[in-house]
């Protein structure tokens, strides 16, 4: 046996040494940088730019003009030097900010499809308002957003090198005012010379002193220099080998960071990998340096990403649960998995192999693999990963365990020959709006025994009748089972035998009207969705012995035993949580039996009675919500069609100092709000349907030196009892506020003192127009669903900063007075 061993041992470390210096061909020929790019920078993080910035700068806002009137100036070089980087900061300076009417960023990519490029730059200009499909419209609605604006457009990680395609979209940017810029980012000099207008700017590699500086700021953090001296020269021999790239010198500085001694140094400057290029280049070597020093799970993890097509937005929570699902996050005492694969998500967003780490509009944390890195992770996963982008030739290596269907289905296409060869598939994964249908990928699925994940994208077809087939079931290793979207009506109870089922999505399953009544027994349920399932009514009865259950999107309260408010009372549940029919929740102790105030977790709370119009309140309305006070970690609040009179005490202190969004719907009983002007984090806050309230009351305001210090958005909207808006001429208040939206608040006349606002909306209140004047800050004004026939005299006589004015849903508007035709022609494109 110990022979067997030993020779077992020996085989596998001749495939690790395999893998590790296997590096595929022609990586490097098309690796693509982000296609989501942002314009957003940390300047204080760049090392090594600013003269190139200065340059761009200085050309951007000189006189050269082309005389088919825009100027285009190109910046090339490879991936990774940094080119977004460099424009970013070029069109976050406060220079440029103010010599350009519009600013205007788009990311490419390989996809220079016109219409896809012209909707957005529209809705880059004026977000959420492009709905429309043909192209004819669509480039005459950019027509009138740019004609007439001298405005700076960013085409960031351009690929195209079809000129036709170019002089296209050129002959629609030709008309902005004299001086407007077009800024390109391409890898490639074809694409560079055939845009640009302007010499093209060449990137190059950052010095040596530079890059130095960029891995000690990764590498040292604040450390002793004369502690770590010896360190220092092997770290500079590290850094001449990165070869001044700063994304390799950013991946090796954050690796470094966590080796202390002599000898891990050395062993990282001498590694024999560096040996191994690509046409010349030392960059997947530097990176896969840093990649080999990751501990084994987060390598596992890492490579796994590659799942996603290129250039793909990755959920941070999506992440973490096929990790687990394939068994890549190890156990760690009492840590759970979950709380496991969040550190090892941190740890790879620190050594660069994650970015562009955000929170996305529906609250989620969301993330991007630079290219390179992607590559990288492609390289390692050569032998266990196949993805399918085309039907012709199909062929799928045997031993396979990951496979990628990313083709759009043909309909009725037969795929399961090939797939039938591959008997240890570990996941399968749809590309979302593939539009594969049950029928063509079943044979694929139904024949394998050992799949831990499957991803069926989103809005795969069940049949007429949306009812999943009771064969799925035979998955007995099943992990992770993905739906959203799909036209399911019900799940069969035949699903609760996937006993090993981690995560369960459900998401936007709008048929859906029934979950399996004994889904209680599956006891390794961590992750339940079932967001935006409209038709169901109820949840499964006694949910609560799913102890292992950390989300839980929605849970319907019901009368009877089992589906009461209590069964959430052991439930450790994180992340967001909507608690619907509250009406059915007896008492007060019956509230408190949901045990919300313990869960520390939790960062979004939906608290939500019926909606319908009784008579007859529920029992004890107020006492439930004051015993349904949630942890102080809560960021998110919403609170709808509470019938109660007043808001409970957990409101009025600083219980809820961490909440960065508050919404309150349909209270239409309580007369008077609590003192929200304490609440220090709050940057969103949405009242709608209040109509007991008539005015802000002092105590709304807080009695600290300033209230709603942090508020940036409010939204006011069918208050019809509103009166009254004071800020008691304090000084102190609403500091931050940007936007205001006031909708259907008929007897509101005036409105208080902000003097940062800098967007309004108004609707549906003819009263208050004119008290727009005063608010002299105001850059943008939208008016609606007003009776007017003329705008009010002098509404437009103090606000110099207005640059944008749209009225909507006025038929009977006819004329304006004299001063408002004053400020379009000097200030704003009508």
């Amino acid at each position: 046996m110990g022979n067997k061993i030993k020779d077992v041992k020996e085989r596998l470390d001749k495939i690790v040494g395999e893998k590790s210096f296997h590096l595929t061909e022609g990586l490097m020929a098309r690796a693509v940088e982000g296609r989501h790019t942002s314009s957003i920078v940390n300047e204080s993080e760049i090392l090594g730019r600013n003269d190139e910035k200065e340059m761009i700068i200085e050309m951007l806002l000189g006189d050269l003009s082309d005389r088919n009137g825009v100027s285009v100036f190109a910046v090339c070089g490879m991936g990774g030097l940094g080119k977004t980087t460099l424009a970013g900061l070029v069109y976050n300076d406060k220079r440029v900010e103010g010599h350009f009417d519009l600013r205007i960023w788009v990311s490419v990519s390989d996809d220079f499809d016109i219409k896809r490029l012209t909707g957005a730059i529209v809705e880059s200009i004026e977000p959420g308002s492009c709905n429309i499909t043909n192209l004819d419209p669509l480039q005459r609605r950019l027509l009138e957003k740019l004609s007439g604006r001298r405005y700076l457009l960013v085409l960031d990680d351009v690929w195209n090198e079809d000129r036709e395609k170019w002089d296209r979209l050129k002959d629609v940017l030709r008309c902005g005012a004299k001086g407007s810029k077009v800024v390109v980012t391409t890898r490639s000099l074809k694409v560079a010379l055939i845009m640009a207008t302007l010499p093209v700017h060449h990137m190059d590699f950052l010095s040596e002193d530079d890059s130095w500086s960029l891995f000690e700021q990764r590498a040292f953090d604040n450390r002793r220099m004369e502690e770590d001296h010896e360190l220092f020269e092997i770290g500079k021999a590290i850094v001449k080998k990165c070869g001044g790239l700063p994304l390799a010198i950013k991946a090796l500085g954050s690796l470094m960071q966590f080796k202390s001694t002599k000898s891990e140094w050395l062993y990282v400057r001498d590694s024999k990998i560096w040996d191994l290029t690509d046409n010349g280049s030392t960059i997947l070597p530097a990176l896969r340096l840093s990649y080999d020093n990751l501990p084994p799970q987060s390598r596992q993890c890492f490579a796994y990403c590659c799942v996603f097509v290129k250039d793909s937005q990755m959920e941070k929570d999506t992440l973490i649960e096929l990790w687990m699902a394939n068994g890549f996050i190890p156990s760690k005492g009492e840590t759970t998995l979950h709380d496991t694969g969040h550190e090892i998500f941190n740890d790879l967003v620190w050594r660069s192999f994650l970015q562009d780490v955000e929170e996305n509009i529906a609250g989620k944390t969301v993330c991007r693999m630079h290219d390179l890195m992607h590559d990288l992770a492609l390289s390692i996963m050569t032998y266990d990963l196949c993805i399918v982008d085309s039907l012709t030739d199909l062929k799928i290596p045997e031993k396979v365990r990951h496979l990628l269907l990313n083709i759009r289905s043909v309909g009725g296409v037969t795929l399961n020959e090939a797939m039938l060869e591959v008997p240890s598939l570990r996941s399968f994964v749809l590309h979302p709006n593939t539009g594969f249908s049950w029928k063509e990928v079943s044979p694929w699925i139904l024949k394998q025994k050992y799949l831990r994940v499957l991803d069926l994208g989103a809005r795969i077809m069940f049949g007429n009748n949306g009812k999943l087939p009771r064969l799925i079931s035979n998955s007995n290793h099943l992990r992770y089972l993905d739906m959203s979207c799909s036209n399911i009506v019900f799940l069969p109870e035949s699903i609760c035998d996937l006993q090993n089922l981690e995560t369960l999505k459900l998401i936007g399953c709008s048929e859906l009207c029934k979950l399996p009544k004994h889904m209680r027994y599956m006891r390794n349920l961590v992750y339940l969705d079932i967001k935006w399932c409209r038709s169901l009514t109820c949840v499964p009865p006694k949910l609560g012995q799913l102890t292992s259950l950390r989300r839980l999107s929605i849970f319907i309260v019901g009368k009877a035993e089992g589906y009461r408010i209590g069964e959430l009372k052991e439930l450790n549940l994180a992340g967001e949580l909507e608690i619907k029919e509250l009406d059915n929740v007896r008492s007060q102790v019956d509230a408190e039996n949901a045990n919300l105030k313990r869960k520390h977790d939790l960062v979004s709370l939906n608290l939500r009675w019926s909606d319908h119009k009784e008579e007859n309140l529920p029992n004890d309305v107020e006492g439930v919500l004051e015993s349904l006070q949630p942890h102080s970690n809560l960021k998110k609040l919403s609170i709808s069609y509470y019938r109660g009179s007043k808001f409970p005490n957990w409101m009025m202190c600083s219980v809820l100092k961490n909440l960065v969004k508050l919404s309150l719907y349909s209270c239409s009983r309580c007369e008077q709000l609590p003192p929200l002007g304490k609440l220090h984090s709050l940057k969103n806050l949405v009242i709608f349907g209040m109509d007991s309230l008539k005015c802000f009351d002092p105590e709304y305001y807080g009695d600290g030196k300033i209230s709603f210090q942090a508020l940036e958005t409010l939204q006011l909207v069918g208050m019809r009892s509103l009166e009254e808006w004071t800020t008691m001429d304090r000084q102190d208040v609403f500091p931050c506020l940007r936007e205001l939206y006031i909708y259907n608040c008929p007897k509101l006349t005036n409105l208080s003192a902000l003097p940062t606002l800098k967007e309004l909306r108004i609707g549906e209140n003819e009263m208050l127009i004119k008290s727009v004047n005063n608010l002299t800050s105001l850059s943008s004004l939208d008016i609606e669903n007003l009776q007017l026939a003329i705008l009010p005299d002098g509404l437009f006589q103090n606000l110099e900063a207005l640059e944008s004015l749209e009225l909507r849903g006025m038929p009977n508007i006819e004329t304006a007075k004299s001063d408002v035709w004053f400020v379009f022609s000097e200030a704003i494109e009508t």
